[in-house]
């Protein structure tokens, strides 16, 4: 009957709900923190900004990312302090402690050998318990789609959608941070209005998790194509195909270019050429980011008998209805982030719920560490290598290394980023509807044998325990 026993304290769910809130604010502050150092450049006060050719666009650009360290330490060593002034052990009241503790007046000193004696039959019991291995293994799953997503959404959006990472860590947070602490803070309340027990939670959490799955699933349709580049998405004529890409970086008007520049200019036929050199340009006018290039060949062999042929500095623009469908995926990412968060506060119940009393603690600390190592680990470095098949134009560094990627066939990348995402979430959440039946036929029999107890002992009766199998 321990099963049943644990209760649903309505306090309990509202302070999880305001817990997991208050702890949904800090990124709101990080993404701002992080958009406010993306948008300077990494040499801050070391070189000058006015000097800088490269915008935040500019696949080169990189942010003061050591900034958003120095101030987040700074905030972390002040909110330390006020701890420093807590007392060594908490007031307990006299009464409370005797009626709940009556052993108290005797307590003895545990040693380390004693406390330790419990531990290997307790990760025994806990590993043998279908239940809690099964929610586990979900839990897992959809932490690393968790993971991914966070971790590379903000570059998928760069180069899905051809957005600053500036702008886009500013409009994650401001957009899509606060549905999820509504989601969270909703979460308890609605666990406390309903009083959702064992069960009731277990369901809420599968519709909540389906539900946020049916939302992405739009994510499929917006999309960019890449931007015409000479040489790597479209040739250099326009009467042959694209057959080998790493061939064809050089031809005919731009012969003895090196091919591991990357400083890109936009024709004044729409296309990008990954450097003036590559463009055939031959002069100059201007200086800094106001800088031209003029008598390009390149540009002519696209059929533009101008002897004048132009381009200027940075990556042709992206088509206007790119924008529109990047405010169409934050807004439809607010409403998937919202209908998630909705099922935080049972997901923890429900952690503590399938186990021992006496193990809770134990459970806890195995279900985190599991999580983390099995989660929060491999998942970015998997899909870091698996992103990193989709570059199209590779960098190199002054030792002649490959360094960054350039440029990404950011169809595919679509593809494997949505795809694997929403793949480990449905395979999650299969597991986790296999996972609500299995809590629904273990509450059938724990009612069934409590009734059975109740028929045999009535003095024996809790109604409270009533509520746990709602």
């Amino acid at each position: 009957m321990h099963f049943l026993a644990l209760g649903q304290d309505p306090k309990l769910m509202e302070a999880q709900g305001c817990l997991h809130t208050i702890g949904g604010i800090g990124p709101i502050f990080g993404y701002s923190l992080g958009s406010l150092c993306a948008s300077l450049y990494v040499d801050i006060g070391l070189v000058n900004q006015d000097s800088v050719t490269i915008t935040p666009q500019d696949s080169r650009w990189v942010g003061a990312w050591w900034l958003g360290y120095v101030v987040s330490g700074l905030l972390t060593l002040l909110a330390a302090l006020p701890l420093w002034f807590l007392p060594k052990s908490l007031p307990e009241n006299p009464q409370t402690s005797k009626a709940y503790h009556p052993s108290n007046e005797h307590k003895q000193t545990l040693s380390i050998t004693e406390i330790a004696k419990d531990f290997w039959p307790s990760i025994k019991h806990l590993f043998t318990s279908g239940i809690y291995i099964l929610h586990l293994i979900c839990s897992v799953l959809a932490f690393n789609a968790f993971v991914i997503s966070i971790t590379y959404t903000p570059k998928y959006l760069e180069q899905q959608f051809g957005q600053s990472a500036s702008k886009t860590n500013f409009l994650i947070g401001v957009m899509s941070i606060p549905p999820l602490v509504l989601g969270m803070f909703l979460s308890g309340w609605i666990m406390k209005r309903f009083k959702l027990g064992l069960l009731g939670s277990a369901r809420l959490m599968f519709f909540t998790s389906v539900t946020s799955l049916v939302c992405i699933i739009p994510y499929f349709a917006l999309s960019c194509e890449n931007i015409d580049v000479a040489g790597i998405t479209v040739p250099y004529q326009r009467t042959f195909e694209v057959q080998d890409v790493s061939h064809d970086l050089l031809t005919s008007c731009n012969a003895g270019c090196p091919d591991f520049l990357w400083d890109p200019v936009c024709g004044q036929n729409g296309v990008t050429y990954i450097s003036p050199c590559h463009a055939g340009c031959n002069s100059t006018l201007g200086t800094r980011q106001n800088m031209t290039f003029h008598g390009c060949t390149c540009i002519q062999s696209w059929g533009l008998t101008s002897g004048n042929s132009s381009a200027v500095l940075g990556q042709c623009s992206r088509e206007s209805s790119c924008t529109k469908m990047f405010y169409i995926y934050l807004a439809l990412q607010s409403l998937a982030f919202f209908v998630y968060c909705l099922g935080t506060v049972p997901f923890f119940l429900i952690s503590l719920r399938i186990v021992d009393p006496m193990l809770k603690s134990l459970s806890m600390g195995i279900f985190l560490l599991v999580l983390r190592v099995f989660g929060g680990i491999p998942a970015p470095i998997c899909f870091g290598a698996l992103i990193d098949t989709t570059c199209l134009k590779w960098g190199q560094n002054k030792s002649g290394e490959r360094g960054a990627c350039r440029m990404y066939d950011i169809e595919t990348f679509r593809y494997l980023f949505l795809g694997l995402v929403s793949s480990l979430q449905a395979f999650s959440y299969t597991l986790l509807w296999i996972f609500t039946t299995q809590i629904k036929k273990k509450v059938q029999y724990d009612e069934k044998m409590s009734k059975d107890i109740e028929l045999q002992y009535p003095m024996l009766r809790d109604p409270e325990q009533e509520n746990n199998i709602k």
